[in-house]
């Protein structure tokens, strides 16, 4: 008798079955067998044989076979999300460091996704690794505390290879070129490139300047490029070293620096290297003085920023364009700020004029050595100092103040306009996102290291974490979940899938809908159920 054909429902059709195994239906459920290939010697061909049964397929899932309790002494569990997603991402950073360091190329990958995904305590690595699915991706990687210091010396040494490394990714390329300094404090009094410098938080400690290059693109900025300096070197003044190690003197090469690099002397620098600059100047500064338009009419050119409305007018120099920007938000934000602490000041004038004028009124009342006693006993304003007591003018105020809400930019890009240079220009932000990274989500804003040696090789690994931190953050914002999904969040909701050894096989643990969600969004798949 032929056997029954049973139509299979959506969820057993869309079911990805591994290979070596098939769909049966029986008593109606569907259960996966194993399907394995056996020689029968009598007919002496191979036939297709069913093996064990696997477990059932429902609507919710595969539900493996129930385990014997004594099975449950051999399970394990270990992370696995955060793992699969990170060394998936990363392949090519993994092919260079084999290239670069032979020997320590594994460890140094391993060591940065494990900071990357559980912080930057390197006692902790050797824990971590055990309870990671990455001990079984890259099995016997020594990463005891002993090792890791013996790897911080040797990697620390070799800035040749760390250099050859970071090279690998500023290879001749038409691209924007962004350079900014951070400052690392440090507690080692061992540390020659510690020194005490002041930073923009006003941290006056042993720290070490960090000088890091970006490039940009369509996508956004990455991190291509780092050196570190003496704490109580000027960002500026590391400038042209930098500009000469990664010699980037093609043409093509365009600058953009913040205002702190906007001198002459560093306009030469660049200039001679054989570079375009993008860069903003101070305002106020002798290039766009008497030549700001007063009223937003007299701007030649408006459009539309993300959401913010941009009126732009620009003036031709031989060798330059200087571009002025009035953002219209930017204006009414510190217009209302101008006049708010203008208002304050004017309250504070009425008050102390209101007191004076009432001790006045009251002094009225006294006479002879009563009153003398009162005003050797309290202060009191001359008639010069109350007159002065005016309230200021508010419109006088705003007069005076010709450059509020706006942007100038000098360049040497006379091909492009003043709407390409903005845009630009706005994309250096994404600077901002990556030390705010690097100090607060990753916790790099310090270190411990003894050494000058253990700092570089900190420093380095530091970087290859943040180059697959920014791989991430490029993905949230290129699905537009950027504020609703930060890599903290990414980084913590994939730890949360596990990988579950039962017998000799690893599978896939369940995960709850709101794992599964930011799964679907970011696109991350898994194969199969059962991992290996």
């Amino acid at each position: 008798m032929a056997s029954i054909k049973h139509e299979r429902p959506d969820f057993v059709k869309n079911y990805k079955k591994e290979k070596n195994t098939e769909i049966k239906y029986i008593n109606g459920n569907w259960y996966l067998y194993e399907r394995k290939t056996k020689y029968n010697p009598e007919t002496k061909k191979s036939a297709k044989v069913s093996g064990k049964m696997l477990g059932k397929i429902t609507k919710n899932g595969f539900v493996p076979k129930s385990i014997k309790a004594s099975t449950f002494t051999e399970i394990e569990v270990k992370e696995y999300g955060a793992s699969h997603y990170f060394r998936s991402n990363s392949q090519l950073i993994l092919e260079r460091l084999k290239e670069c360091f032979p020997h320590y190329g594994e460890q140094l990958y391993v060591i940065a996704l494990l900071r990357i995904m559980y912080g930057k305590a390197f006692k902790r690595i050797a824990l971590n690794y055990e309870s990671s699915y990455l001990s079984n991706m890259f099995p016997n990687l020594s990463l005891s505390s002993a090792s890791i210091t013996q790897l911080l010396k040797d990697v620390g040494r070799d800035r040749g290879a760390i250099k050859k490394f970071m090279d690998s990714y500023t290879k001749e390329k038409e691209r924007f070129i962004l350079f900014d300094g951070h400052r690392i404090l440090s507690s080692s009094n061992n540390l020659d490139m510690a020194e005490v410098g002041y930073d923009s938080k006003s941290r006056y400690s042993p720290q070490v300047n960090l000088i890091y290059m970006f490039s940009l693109n369509d996508r956004g900025s990455y991190p291509e490029y780092y050196k570190q300096y003496l704490g109580s070197v000027p960002d500026v003044s590391a400038f042209q070293d930098i500009v000469n190690e990664t010699r980037i003197k093609e043409k093509d090469a365009t600058i953009i620096a913040d205002k702190g690099f906007g001198s002459n002397d560093n306009y030469d620098l660049i200039e001679e290297s054989g570079m375009n600059y993008i860069i903003p100047l101070r305002r106020g500064n002798l290039e766009t003085k008497g030549i700001i338009p007063s009223n937003i009419s007299d701007y030649k050119d408006a459009f539309i920023y993300h959401g913010r409305n941009i009126h732009t007018s620009s003036i031709e120099k031989e060798d330059y364009n200087i571009h002025l920007y009035l953002d219209g938000s930017l204006y009414n934000a510190e217009i209302k700020d101008v006049i708010r602490r203008t208002e304050k000041k004017n309250n504070s004038i009425k008050i102390k004029r209101d007191r004076e004028l009432k001790k006045r009124e009251q002094d009225n009342l006294f006479s002879g050595e009563k009153l003398e006693k009162r005003l050797y006993a309290k202060s009191r304003l001359s008639d010069e100092e109350l007159s002065a007591l005016v309230p200021i003018d508010i419109s006088d105020v705003l007069k005076e103040r010709v450059s509020t809400g706006t942007i100038t930019i000098k360049t040497n890009r006379k091909e492009l306009n003043s709407r390409q240079i903005y845009a630009i220009y706005k994309q250096r932000q994404a600077i901002e996102q990556y030390f705010k990274t690097y100090d607060n989500t990753l916790g790099y804003d310090s270190s411990y290291m003894r050494n000058d040696y253990s700092l570089e090789a900190w420093l380095f690994i530091n970087h290859l974490c943040m180059m697959m931190g920014m791989n991430a953050i490029e993905e949230i914002s290129n699905i537009g979940e950027e504020k609703n999904i930060s890599l903290e969040d990414l980084i913590i909701t994939l730890r949360k899938i596990k990988a579950t050894k039962i017998g000799d096989k690893w599978y896939l643990s369940k995960f709850t809908n709101h794992v599964k969600n930011l799964c679907e969004k970011l696109d991350i798949r898994f194969e199969s159920q059962e991992i290996s």
